[in-house]
Parts: structure tokens; C-alpha cells; sequence
């Protein structure tokens, strides 16, 4: 007969038993998970991890080396110092040498992305290589804020070396009255020594030979994105009672009718995606937009939106489009010489209230925008988001100009030249 103690090693022994099959038979990640080694698909959702290294958030840091990047660029004037009479003006100082000093120093900053690297590097081959594969290249629609944008781009793709003839070539289309142009198409030409080397790639053989001599880039500048016509009925639309001012000069560059265009060029099996880069935000101001105000810029810039969003997704010719949101304009831009941080009150409230050029309604222009071009209901539309690296950046605006401080355009090479960067680094990262 066994005895209590005998029992109860008997038990033991069973537990212990069970406890070693249990442990034999589990699945590997059922063990794992109990063990806190892996988190279990059945106890809670795997952490979401994104697909490529995002260039939207980051930070700036010193890059002295960078500084350089000013000399060669030669746009000192495009960043000038504080010439302002409560500065003393600029009777007396050398107005070239500190506005060049200026611009070494506005130019000596990097952004690195949050792991703490930068961006993919800039290749000029590879982006005419992709530009090529498409029947478009790279398009570039809105105000001039757009335009110092693709200024940096054609730097980057040499535009600016040589002498004539250009190996990179750029036709320009002006106004009836030659105030703006209206659109731009760059084309490499066969004299470029990139030339003969895209057309042997094997990467590019079922490329039309056409496609060639046709633009890699194309740019329209359109400050409101939709023709005056189109503005006075969605004003309209929006509760404007009374025409708007038309003493306000509108650039209108057919941007739609370039996109058809290109939508009858020869296509072929394997083509990619046209890439569009568009915004629109400054004009839709009070000041551009008299006697609008807020409530009916607000309404109005929605159905702007809702109209071009749909030529877009309907786009007559393959296209992936990054609307960009509005980059911020800064109050009191001249009391910055350094970058600053996301918590700063001048990065979270950059712009005044009631700010007769519209400068409190970015924001609420970029929330529209992303709604409706960062959704997942059409896969060839993105919002591209260029506020976090601007908006810490007030020290960047080009400063005194005109008798009086702009706040709004930015200095050369500086915010705008990492707009180009992220968005190649975009595009590879994700193999767009």
C-alpha cells in the first residue's frame, strides 16, 4: 500500500511529466510568446514597421562642408541679411559679401532622417534613367515657391556647367505679355555624355528611341492649379458675393493640357509611372484673393482640391502624384539664424492670425490635402509632407527683399535643394 509520501512523488513526477511533452510539442512561436522572446500573432498584433526609411521626419545638423555648396550654386543674392532701416540699413556694409556669408551659412546644414543617417544620395543617372521609363519624366506643377524647388533640380542634373551649347537643354514657354513662364521642358541633349550611355543600358532597350529627345522634365507654373474661369465659379460656389479683384496677376500654366500631351507620345510594354509633384497654397490669400476671406478661401480651396484631385486619379497617361504640402511662411523670420526644434513656439506657430497673405491658413490647406491625397482609396495619388523640415528652418527665408522681409521663399541652396533630395530618396526607397 503506498504511503502519503510515496503518493504525493507520484503526482509530482506525472506533473513534471506533462509539463516536459507540453514543452516538446509546443510550436516554436506559441513557446516564444510565452516567454516574452517574440510577441504571438494570437496574443496581439505584430508592430507595425514601414516599408522605407520615411524622409519626413528627421532633424537638422551642422554640415560645414556644405557651405561650399553656396559658391558653387553663385545665388548669394537669393539670401540676404537684414538690410531692414531698424538694422541700419545697408548704407556703409558690403551688401554682396554679407549676403554671400549669409548664404554659406544658411547652406551649412544636413538633414538626417530619424535613425540618424541621411537621405539616399542624389544620382543624376539613375533620375534620368527613371525620368526615361516614363512617358512624362518628372512633372512639376505651381507658384514660384515650386520653381526655386526645380532651380535646385537643375543644379543637380548639371544644367548650370558648360557652356553653350548646354548638354542639358531648357525650352521655355512665356506669358502673351512675358511677365511669367508658364512652362518649362528640359531634354538631354545627345551631346551629353550621359546620353549615349542611358541608350545602350539594357534596363532602358524597351524604351522608344523617341523617348530620348523628349523632356525628362517638364514644369508649369500654376499658381492656383485651375484656370481664372474655374476660380470665379468655385468662389462662387464657396459664398463669394461679389467678383473677385482681378488686379492680382495669376500665372496659368497649362499644366492639364501638357499631361494630354504626353498622353499621345508612343507608349510600350513596362512603362512607369509619370511622377507629378504639384501644390498650390500662397495665392489662396486675402491679398491675392480680394474680398475673399477665410471662411470662403477654406471652402474654396476644398473644391479646388476635389477638382484637381480627380483629373489626377483619372489621369489620361500613367501617373503617380505627390501633391506637396504648402510649406510654412514665418512671422519675425529675420530674428532666426538656426535651424530650431518641432517644440519650438516658432515651429508650432510659425504665422500670425488674420495674416493678410494667408500665412495661418497653411495649415488647414495641408489637412485638406492630406485627407484627400494621403488616402488609400487611389494607390496613384501621395501627400508628401515637406512641414516638419521646413517649418524648423525660419533662419532659411531669403530675408530682406523689396523693402521689406520675405518670410515665404526660402534661400538657395538650402530648404528647397532637401525637398529634391527626399523626394528622389522617395522614390528609390520605395522603387517607384
Amino acid at each position: 500500500m503506498l504511503t502519503s509520501a510515496r503518493r504525493l512523488t507520484l503526482v509530482l513526477g506525472a506533473l513534471l511529466l506533462v509539463g516536459v511533452l507540453s514543452f516538446l510539442y509546443v510550436k516554436p512561436a506559441k513557446l516564444a510568446s510565452l516567454y516574452n522572446l517574440v510577441p504571438s500573432s494570437e496574443s496581439q498584433e505584430k508592430p507595425h514597421s514601414p516599408k522605407y526609411r520615411d524622409a519626413t521626419l528627421g532633424s537638422w545638423i551642422p554640415s560645414p562642408a556644405r557651405a561650399s555648396d553656396a559658391d558653387v550654386w553663385n545665388m548669394p543674392m537669393t539670401c540676404s541679411p537684414d538690410f531692414s532701416p531698424a538694422s541700419g540699413g545697408s548704407d556703409g556694409r558690403d551688401k554682396e559679401a554679407e549676403a554671400r556669408e549669409r548664404g554659406r551659412h544658411v547652406a551649412s546644414w544636413e538633414w538626417v532622417l530619424q535613425d540618424g543617417k541621411p537621405p539616399r544620395p542624389w544620382d543624376t543617372e539613375a533620375f534620368m534613367e527613371r525620368a526615361l521609363k516614363s512617358r512624362g519624366g518628372f512633372v512639376f506643377i505651381g507658384d514660384s515657391v515650386m520653381l526655386q524647388m526645380l532651380s535646385g533640380l537643375q543644379f543637380f542634373i548639371g544644367q548650370h556647367e558648360g557652356e553653350w551649347p548646354r548638354t542639358v537643354v531648357e525650352e521655355v514657354f512665356l506669358e502673351d505679355n512675358g511677365i511669367f513662364v508658364t512652362a518649362s521642358h528640359i531634354t538631354l541633349h545627345p551631346e551629353n555624355q550621359l546620353f549615349a550611355k542611358l541608350l545602350a543600358k539594357p534596363s532602358l532597350a524597351s524604351v522608344p528611341r523617341s523617348r530620348f529627345s523628349r523632356p525628362i522634365i517638364a514644369s508649369y507654373r500654376s499658381d492656383d492649379l485651375i484656370t481664372q474661369k474655374e476660380l470665379n465659379a468655385t468662389l462662387l460656389m464657396a459664398g463669394l458675393e461679389e467678383p473677385v479683384n482681378m488686379n492680382n496677376h495669376r500665372a496659368m500654366g497649362d499644366w492639364r493640357q501638357g499631361l494630354k500631351n504626353d498622353s499621345m507620345e508612343e507608349s510600350w510594354e513596362g512603362e512607369l509611372d509619370t511622377i507629378i509633384f504639384a501644390n498650390t497654397g500662397p495665392h489662396w490669400s486675402p491679398a491675392h484673393m480680394w474680398p475673399a476671406k477665410d471662411r470662403v478661401l477654406l471652402k474654396a480651396y476644398q473644391i479646388m482640391l476635389d477638382k484637381v484631385y480627380d483629373f489626377f486619379v483619372n489621369s489620361p497617361l500613367p501617373t503617380l502624384t505627390f501633391f506637396r504640402s504648402t510649406s510654412p511662411a514665418h512671422q519675425h523670420c529675420n530674428n532666426h539664424s538656426d535651424p530650431i526644434t518641432l517644440t519650438s513656439s516658432a515651429a508650432i506657430n510659425p504665422a500670425p492670425e488674420e495674416h493678410l497673405y494667408g500665412w495661418h491658413l497653411f495649415p488647414e490647406f495641408n489637412r485638406m490635402a492630406r485627407e484627400l491625397f494621403g488616402s488609400s482609396k487611389h494607390n496613384n495619388t501621395r501627400y508628401f509632407d515637406i512641414w516638419p523640415l521646413s517649418v524648423t528652418r525660419p533662419d532659411a527665408h531669403i530675408g530682406w527683399h523689396n523693402n521689406d522681409f520675405d518670410c515665404l521663399h526660402w534661400c538657395q541652396p538650402s530648404v528647397t535643394e532637401w525637398w529634391v533630395r527626399n523626394l528622389w530618396h522617395t522614390v528609390v526607397e520605395e522603387g517607384l
